[in-house]
């Protein structure tokens, strides 16, 4: 780490020597693993090694971004030239004002696993394969896709002004997709379970789960067009949430390009609805004491009882609002959250459904509002259709049709009850009321 750090300082005074006002460097190393199962077998398998140097200057607010996949110390001066000679180029921006000042940070655990760093390739067919064939034991006919991944990194970070940051991370990672084929019926799921610590990540039973809800999606069916409550299940509204805190990020709002433009302090949903972005979860997939810029990240609320309270900044957008930087930013541009935490209500999920007379369940699948409009539209294809209370059958042919802040404002419950992964707590949440569109 400390060879990391010398060669990052000496990018960031060999870009300021060839005339950037500002310069910040990272260095990185690591190695990476993947196994990818298809039709039951394995299909491939890889090992990486990287190693590189990326090195920004800022001349007069013109920023020129050079990499360089090398550590020898003439590669990392060569970059550190290319970079201002870059920034010389590039057009100059009158609102950038400065890079980040040196600060402390807090620790955050459970960010690299010494026993996951250990892991093999070997390692990864075995936690494959036994999921694969788990699945087969619950329906022999069932074709199994999936991989499993290791990454395992470290990384020095340093400025011109000052700014100092070292750190190592590891990764793990298992997904399974299933298909069962019963004449010309299909039924299909995935799902995954992901880490950074090894306590975290227990993907056993995860082949023989997935294979059994493959299986309950046989026999799907279309329904008729109206406008019903809808259950999004803990894989949809993490995703959900993670998109709505996206939204907040001012370098879009200052641009225009977020239908969250001109809604801070004002009511964008239902008071069920408050959202956290915490960078400092133990062990979370999007923890980390500073953001790509070397800025402490800060524990924000964005949503808090329906109403959008802050935005999330880096540096750039931070000078130029005028504001405190929130510790969102990265360093080539773009300002992202963190871990998304929803505030929980009082009811179960099984509650939620059991009080549901006709309505849809959304097990999975990718609800997006459109970055700009708000806009949803998203085919549900893993669904069931909610009848007196249960799940009655699988759906097929089914669209769903809203605004996002038509959601939110029929937002009428989250769930007390969650889906845990490293940073992220997922729970079901009730829409009380969206366009659903069926086949007939």
């Amino acid at each position: 780490m400390a060879e990391l750090m010398d060669l990052a300082r000496m990018a960031c005074a060999e870009a300021v020597k060839r005339g950037a006002q500002f310069a910040d460097a990272e260095t990185s190393r690591g190695r990476s693993l993947s196994v990818n199962v298809e039709k039951n077998g394995i299909h491939d398998t890889s090992e990486k090694h990287s190693a590189g140097v990326s090195v920004r200057s800022i001349i007069k607010g013109a920023t020129g971004l050079a990499q360089c996949s090398a550590l020898g110390a003439k590669d990392v001066l060569e970059t550190a030239k290319r970079s201002a000679e870059a920034a010389r180029l590039a057009q100059s921006d009158p609102d950038f004002v400065s890079l980040p000042e040196p600060c402390a940070y807090r620790e955050v655990p459970g960010l690299h696993d010494e026993r996951l760093a250990a892991l093999s390739i070997g390692d990864l067919i075995g936690m494959l394969v036994a999921e694969v064939d788990a699945a087969r034991e619950v329906s022999p006919e069932v074709m199994v896709q999936g991989g499993a991944s290791l990454g395992v990194s470290e990384r020095a970070l340093a400025s011109s002004l000052g700014v100092s940051f070292a750190d190592r991370k590891t990764s793990v990672g298992l997904h399974v997709f299933c298909i069962v084929k019963h004449g010309d019926d299909v039924g299909s799921f995935y799902d995954f379970d992901f880490a950074r610590r090894a306590e975290d990540f227990s993907p056993r039973g995860l082949g023989a789960a997935v294979c059994r809800e493959a299986v309950g999606f046989l026999g799907s069916r279309s329904i008729k067009s109206g406008t019903l409550p809808v259950i999004f299940g803990p894989l949809v509204t993490g995703s959900l949430f993670q998109a709505i805190a996206a939204s907040a990020s001012a370098e879009e709002i200052q641009r225009g390009r977020s239908y969250l433009v001109g809604k801070r302090g004002a009511r964008i949903g239902r008071e069920t609805l408050t959202l956290r972005d915490d960078a400092y979860i133990p062990g979370g997939m999007a923890s980390g004491p500073c953001d790509g810029e070397g800025a402490a990240r800060r524990q924000v609320t964005v949503v808090e009882r329906g109403v959008l309270v802050n935005h999330l900044h880096g540096s750039y957008t931070a000078h130029k609002a005028h504001e405190p930087n929130t510790g969102h930013g990265g360093r080539g541009g773009g300002v992202w959250p963190t871990n998304v935490v929803p505030e929980l209500g009082p009811a179960p999920a099984a509650q939620l459904i059991a009080d549901t007379r006709e309505g849809l369940y959304v097990n999975m699948g990718s609800v997006f509002p459109h970055p700009v409009t708000g806009d949803i539209s998203a085919t549900i294809d893993f669904g069931h259709k909610i009848e007196n209370g249960k799940l009655a059958y699988p759906l097929k042919n089914t669209m769903l049709g809203l605004n996002v802040f038509e959601l939110l404002a029929n937002l009428e419950a989250i769930s007390s009850d969650f889906r845990a992964e490293p940073g992220m707590v997922l729970p079901t949440v009730l829409i009380r009321g969206a366009k659903v569109a069926g086949a007939s």
